[in-house]
């Protein structure tokens, strides 16, 4: 039985839009770079993904100023990442809202009687911010920052466990990234659902399967 629920935050329950693009475009231009910003932001994430599961925790604010550093030397830049980096540190406080189904869709299921919780990849700050802007309330909020853990490391799952004192076959967990939120809580035991908002997956092609599938956080109300 279902009696707790951990979302994902961004890309789940707030829209992320294009302010990630919109800052690499900033930088480039600053450093005059001429570079497909969508291609550079691509190489960007990928250096900095790599890099959150390293013996040394670093939080988001400066894994983007290594991996910028990294990823500028990639394409031949030589412009002082920490400098740069400002557009992208200032677009984690931009303005960033729910997507249209979400406060609809937790005031349902709040009448299921099931916790509540967020477990995001984010710094603590920025997800406090976003959840104050869209009027958001949580009891149990847990961020990598935090945890000084990123997803997909069974850590950052049973950290919350732990804290929580929960119970895995008794959680689901909700998000977009099919790594983050439905490998990673399946390996600890988990019920799992994938938002797949914008047809990203192809169900069919997913191995091993999330445990539910749905395209609007209104769909939950049927899995619970």
């Amino acid at each position: 039985m279902i009696k707790h629920i951990i979302f994902d935050c961004f890309g789940t329950l707030i829209d992320t839009g294009n302010n990630s693009i919109k800052a690499v475009e900033q930088i480039l231009f600053n450093v005059g770079a001429n570079v497909d910003a969508k291609e550079f932001y691509e190489d960007w994430k990928a250096n900095k993904r790599q890099k959150m599961n390293t013996s040394v925790f670093l939080n988001e604010k400066a894994l983007f100023e290594v991996s910028l550093a990294e990823t500028f030397t990639k394409y031949g830049i030589t412009a002082d990442a920490s400098k740069e980096v400002k557009p992208m540190i200032r677009s984690l406080f931009a303005d960033r809202f729910v997507f249209s189904d979400v406060h609809e869709a937790l005031a349902k299921l709040a009448e299921k009687n099931v916790d509540f919780a967020i477990g995001s990849i984010t710094d603590t700050e920025p997800l406090l911010y976003y959840l104050e802007l869209n009027q958001l309330s949580f009891s149990h909020i847990y961020t990598s920052e935090d945890m000084q853990v990123y997803k997909p490391n069974i850590k950052f799952y049973d950290t919350i466990l732990q804290r929580s004192g929960w119970l895995a076959e008794e959680c689901l967990f909700v998000g977009d990234s099919y790594i983050d939120d439905v490998l990673g809580p399946q390996n600890i035991g988990m019920k799992t659902v994938l938002l797949n908002r914008k047809a990203l997956y192809k169900s069919t092609e997913l191995t091993p399967q999330p445990d539910f599938v749905i395209h609007s956080l209104l769909e939950l109300l049927k899995v619970i």
